[in-house]
């Protein structure tokens, strides 16, 4: 029998994410040999350094959920191999019960495609972009030098609440969803694309994609008008998937409402490491009043300044001690929320010579039926892209509602480079 230990319980910003089961999948593609033995080790290495990544979620006698580690070993990394092409390519099994961290390493014919997943009580997607560069360090480092060396052993991350609470940041009268009071029942809606199923799957499904992207000339294009207009990219991809939004939901006088992340590691003092938080970051939120004469500009100004403002008044840092945000379903009453996470600029990961880092990917997988429906931004070598998870229908007429809104903005005459869906 295995010895256990308690390392502590989730906190309520964090119950959200073991409620629905929730593993977030940042997969890398890389061009070259992978030496999946190295890799291994690597991944061993990782464990070693983050022991509270091969730790579990169970729930205590009162139901809460706690993050518990043994002395059991991880099962390792999962290997397909699918140099022809034949393969079935599956996701790991997912159970919070069992482990919070897994990679998968699909083998390809020149390269390999390693996805690591992570549980999202545990980390942010900034927290598991340290994750998978310390990964690729310890792999570089092996099949280089044939040796590596690793960092101290680092303690279970924090906490939202336990990061705010040691730098004295504590509940206002405001929590920003009262920005939403306005459009609160107040309008004959259409069936809401977010509905969720009672039809509940055995294990987190993951959630279909569409995407579309930008070659580096129109990406650089986008981040010049965002620059010289004072407003940042943030928002003009955020005006930019609302207005496409808009028009998806047949151009009516409806608002829509709109919500996204603000990492606060950039905005606290003393400042927050990459891995030191589990997912330490407050909401923004903003209702977005759109007609026929509203363009890019004009509403991603709006949004800057509503973000600015509630900045300054530290609502965005404390929000989430008001309230949890629901991944699954729509809020009764309320047009469907739009939600965006901007992932910025993908840094470069180190890789041996003669492999190289071509594309990245997200995945989002979750024990729910439906309802989900999320919206991220990165930009990968100098190249702009916009994945689109969600269990509604025709996604990609969304996606390509907002291709046309950037290619407009880039270069009136030019199409974006590439779109597609995952599923």
């Amino acid at each position: 029998m295995s010895a256990s230990a308690v390392i502590r319980h989730l906190a309520k910003s964090e119950e959200m994410f073991a409620e629905t089961h929730n593993f977030v999948g940042l997969g890398a593609h890389l061009d070259g040999p992978v030496d999946t033995d190295a890799l291994a080790e690597a991944f061993d290495t990782l464990l070693e350094v983050h022991p509270v990544l091969g730790g579990h979620l169970e729930r205590d006698a009162d139901q809460r959920w706690q993050i518990v580690v043994d002395d059991l070993m991880h099962p390792g990394i999962m290997v397909v191999d699918n140099r022809d092409g034949s393969a079935e390519v599956v996701p790991p099994h997912f159970d919070q019960t069992e482990t919070l961290v897994h990679l998968r390493v699909v083998v390809l014919d020149g390269g390999a495609q390693p996805t690591l997943y992570v549980h999202h009580s545990l980390a942010d997607g900034h927290h598991q972009f340290a994750l998978i560069e310390e990964l690729f360090s310890y792999y570089t480092d092996l099949v280089t030098t044939g040796d590596l060396r690793p960092g101290p052993v680092e303690p279970a991350p924090d906490s939202l609440e336990t990061v705010l609470a040691h730098r004295g940041i504590t509940k206002l009268h405001r929590s920003g969803l009262e920005r939403f009071m306005p459009a609160l029942f107040a309008y004959e809606l259409p069936p809401s694309r977010r509905t969720t199923s009672t039809a509940r799957p055995s294990a987190p499904q993951q959630v279909p994609m569409a995407w579309c992207g930008l070659d580096e000339r129109q990406t650089r294009a986008i981040v010049d008008y965002a620059r010289s207009n004072g407003v940042g990219l943030n928002g003009v991809l955020a005006a930019v998937i609302l207005i496409a939004e808009w028009q998806v939901r047949g151009r009516r006088r409806i608002p829509v409402p709109y919500i996204y992340p603000v990492d606060l590691r950039y905005v606290l003092s003393p400042p927050v490491t990459a891995t030191a938080a589990t997912n330490p970051v407050g909401v923004g939120t903003f209702l977005a009043d759109i007609d026929h004469g509203t363009d890019v500009l004009d509403l991603a100004t709006r949004i800057a300044e509503a973000y600015r403002a509630d900045l300054a008044e530290g609502v965005i840092a404390q929000s989430l001690l008001h309230f949890t945000p629901s991944y699954e379903g729509n809020p009764p009453g309320l047009p469907d929320v739009v939600m965006m996470t901007d992932n910025g600029v993908v840094p470069p990961m180190r890789t041996p010579p003669g492999v190289r880092l071509t594309a990245v990917h997200g995945e989002l997988h979750f024990q729910v039926g439906g309802g989900i429906e999320m919206y991220t931004s990165k930009i990968f070598d100098g190249r702009l892209m916009i994945e689109y998870h969600t269990h509604g229908p025709d996604p990609q007429r969304s996606i390509d509602a907002i291709a046309t809104l950037l290619a407009g903005i880039a270069a009136p005459a030019d199409p974006v480079i590439g779109a597609g869906a995952l599923r």
